[in-house]
């Protein structure tokens, strides 16, 4: 069964591969795997659960901006529908984006609780405050910043895991 050593190697690969053009889906998918190998050691499955659903939210966003840039052709044939149409189609990729990065920033928050390493959650800041930045006109290039810092703070995060998972002891609680 994997575990955390694991996870560490394929976590702290695929965030270096987050920052090198052309291999971010595959860094992406590495850190997807990393977070479940880190779900099913912890028994946290939000952990995971959070992380699938900002990949699967992220594809549906992407492909509904994809689909706006094919329907802003039209906007140089000054088609006043197909302008406003493109418009909303932006707003919506746009919300759908923020909310996938909330559920990144969620998963990777509950791992840093879990594991109290806070540059998982400082990564996962970066990343939220990124998606919501972009949609300003300068925000592309803060953005890009953002997620590249956030990049390095998730790269440090995945190599400061332990080898192995301790489970905290539980503390009894006496009747008051």
């Amino acid at each position: 069964m994997a575990g955390i050593k694991d996870a560490r190697i394929l976590g702290g690969i695929g965030s270096i591969l987050l920052i090198l053009p052309y291999t971010n889906i595959v860094g992406l998918i590495l850190i997807l795997i990393a977070l479940k190998f880190i779900a099913d050691e912890t028994k946290k499955s939000d952990i995971f659960n959070n992380a699938l659903y900002a990949i699967i939210m992220g594809i549906i966003g992407l492909a509904i901006l994809s689909f706006s840039f094919f329907s802003l052709i039209s906007f140089f044939t000054l088609n006043i529908f197909a302008v406003t149409f493109s418009l909303i189609l932006v707003a919506i990729a746009a919300v759908i984006l923020i909310i996938s990065m909330w559920f990144f920033k969620k998963s990777l928050d509950e791992t840093g609780n879990t594991f109290n390493i806070g540059y998982f959650k400082t990564a996962g800041s970066l990343f939220f405050i990124g998606a919501i930045i972009a949609i300003t006109i300068i925000g592309a290039i803060i953005t890009f910043i953002l997620f590249f810092i956030g990049a390095i703070f998730l790269i440090i995060a995945f190599f400061s895991l332990p080898e192995q998972y301790q489970v905290p002891p539980k503390v009894p609680v006496e009747p008051i």
